[in-house]
């Protein structure tokens, strides 16, 4: 159940994502350290990181899915060896499996491991949406990331000064029907993966128990430390998303494969959301990268996000993007915010990324 923007290259690679680079701060994109704060890089080789080197931009890499700890092991395997080559460059985050969910040694036993990924170097924690989306008790009950099964796996993360990196449910459109989602990379994922288009199977959990299910997680644990991937599966709405921020201190969110959702709202609500909560917001683009990619049809495609991303952010220009339909203005935010947005941040909430 992978939802990512890549999907849409292939339809897409003919259109440029900006109308026009007029106004871009370039000279600030240029000399401004960037980190690219949710990707997925499962490669030894280095090409990336001298791109990304080129390009300013640092990583945080994240290790994810739950439902086998070999798996797990590979991401690692990955994450270790790039990490040793660029150690200022890239930090790395770890997740835990759900193999044997109803043992009772099943928590400390992922307790271990995340100790030992911790003592190697994972910075944090990821919980993806298998974890509401996939798995199932022995009653055939979805498991939830609230369940108090859960509790003992956070507590000892909180109490290690890590952070979550959650990526509970999935936008919004997915429990809608194709022809009224609001961006076109949804639409398209969804209309070739109906499999995972939950408007069409309703005995799966709603959307909103699953942002339920993260919310009394973060209730549940004040002292934990939690960053909602792809702006906490509440895209659809900055009301909705500055409700949450309000109301727990401990959450972020990153904005990975997840802009395209700003820019179908209104501009100036957009625009003093981001002010108001510039201190809360992480840049971010959800790169997969795997030993099987054709690299350059990755770098392109990773060029255009954080090119046409700054332009969104830093300029005011008309801009126009294959993900919404229609032109829409940059936000022209001062580069105070984008500093936050684009760096700051991330090592606010990953207070051991890069050391």
């Amino acid at each position: 159940m992978r939802y990512c923007k890549c999907m849409v290259i292939g339809i897409f690679s003919f259109m440029l994502l900006l109308t026009s680079c007029k106004g871009i701060q370039s000279d600030l994109y240029e000399e401004m350290t960037k980190i690219d704060a949710h990707v997925h890089i499962r490669t030894e080789k280095p090409d990336i990181m001298e791109f990304a080197a080129a390009e300013g931009f640092k990583f945080l890499t994240i290790n994810t899915r739950a439902n086998s700890q070999a798996y797990i092991d590979e991401q690692m395997h990955f994450a270790r060896a790039i990490k040793e080559q660029y150690p200022d460059r890239i930090s790395y985050i770890t997740t835990f499996s759900m193999e044997n969910f109803e043992d009772s040694s099943w928590a400390t036993e992922v307790i271990r491991v995340l100790q030992k990924d911790f003592e190697e170097g994972a910075i944090g924690v990821k919980v993806w949406k298998d974890i509401g989306m996939t798995f199932r008790d022995s009653l055939n009950n979805f498991i939830l990331i609230d369940d108090p099964r859960f509790d003992p796996i956070f507590d000892f993360i909180a109490n290690n000064k890590k952070t979550v990196i959650a990526h509970i449910g999935e936008p919004k459109n997915c429990w809608l029907p194709l022809d009224s989602m609001t961006v076109n990379n949804d639409k398209l994922y969804f209309s070739e993966h109906p499999q995972y288009h939950m408007y069409l199977h309703p005995e799966y959990p709603s959307y909103e128990q699953l942002v339920a299910s993260r919310d009394n997680l973060l209730a549940r644990h004040p002292d934990l430390k939690l960053v909602g991937a792809h702006l906490g599966s509440l895209e659809w709405s900055v009301d909705e998303l500055a409700m949450r921020l309000d109301q727990f201190p401990n959450l972020a969110v990153d904005m990975a494969a997840r802009v395209c959702h700003f820019q179908v709202q209104d501009r100036e609500k957009v625009r003093k959301f981001i002010i108001m909560y510039q201190d809360r917001l992480l840049y971010a683009t959800d790169l997969v990268l795997s030993e099987k990619d054709d690299f350059e049809e990755r770098k392109t495609w990773l060029e255009r996000e954080w090119r046409s991303d700054w332009s969104y952010f830093a300029t005011g220009d008309s801009l126009q993007s294959p993900y919404v339909n229609g032109s829409f203005r940059g936000l022209k935010l001062d580069k105070d915010i984008l500093r936050k947005i684009y760096y700051t941040n991330a090592v606010t909430w990953y207070p051991e990324l890069f050391n």
